[in-house]
């Protein structure tokens, strides 16, 4: 049955790879498996897979810890994407008039053609009249899907990484006045729910090194945020943090000693089916 299905998050980093599992329950979400392991850190360069040579026997492996049915959500890099928010005309548009009104958006908005161009679309949940339109280069995404591939492993879906904050924000009802902050080796991520301020944002450490500089470059109209981390370290001021296992009602030992890790694996985990 589709509820026995493990949804599973799959978050790949300069430095380490992150995997979760998790399962519908009577009483919520279960988590059944989470994976951690080291990479090269020159594995991503700008989002871009530099190195895919080491990490597809890797997933190869893990693959055979899994489940043959699963709806596998892997992360994306922001780097790799431009996006715009596009008001709709007042009349409702149908395919394939909607289909011509974004391909025609995205000539007006982005400075590449669109035929080298994978484009994607959602409607704004709050406004319906409004589309976010993100664009992504096919050579690029071809090549994930490519190194999945080589894995046996196919992705559902591939959910840009600041999104899977937001997918546990809402599993987890935090507080919509605070951002949440995700620091991994070498950039930052973050997603906001305030209105007026942009929904989410990366920034590379070679721009913000440490977290007050990343507030006042970025954040500085936000002033409670939550906080996970793939470091140990200490908890920046005017920050909680973020748990993201504290999403799952059943869990048991042994847990990853760096929860905060699995925060974008847990977000993609959680995050809803496409219609």
């Amino acid at each position: 049955m589709a509820f026995q299905t493990w949804q599973v998050g799959l978050d790949i980093q300069n430095g380490q790879l992150c995997a979760l599992g998790i399962q519908r329950c009577r009483n919520g979400w279960q988590l059944r498996h989470w994976w951690q392991h080291a990479l090269p850190q020159d594995t991503l360069v700008n989002g871009l897979l530099q190195r895919p040579e080491p990490l597809i026997p890797l997933l190869q492996r893990w693959r055979k810890l899994l489940p043959y049915r699963l709806s596998l959500r892997v992360g994306f890099p922001p780097q790799l994407v431009l996006q715009r928010q596009v008001d709709l005309p007042g009349t409702q548009l149908r395919e394939p008039e909607r289909s011509r009104y974004i391909t025609a958006a995205a000539r007006r908005f982005f400075p590449i053609e669109p035929e080298t161009l994978a484009l994607d679309y959602r409607t704004d949940a709050e406004q319906e009249q409004t589309l976010y339109i993100t664009a992504a280069r096919r050579d690029a995404l071809q090549a994930w899907l490519r190194c999945l591939e080589q894995a046996n492993l196919k992705a559902d879906v591939l959910e840009l990484t600041p999104a899977a904050l937001r997918a546990l924000s809402c599993s987890l009802s935090l507080a919509p006045s605070a951002a949440l902050v995700h620091r991994l080796h070498d950039h930052w991520l973050w997603y906001s729910a305030l209105p007026g301020h942009p929904r989410w944002g990366w920034c590379s450490l070679l721009e913000a090194p440490d977290f007050a500089a990343l507030q006042q470059k970025q954040l500085a109209t936000i002033n409670a945020f939550y906080y996970s981390s793939v470091l140990e370290e200490p908890l920046p001021p005017s920050a909680q943090w973020l748990d993201p296992l504290a999403a799952f009602s059943l869990k048991h030992p042994p847990l990853p000693q760096l929860a905060g890790a699995f925060s974008l694996a847990a977000g993609l985990a959680l995050r809803p089916g496409d219609a």
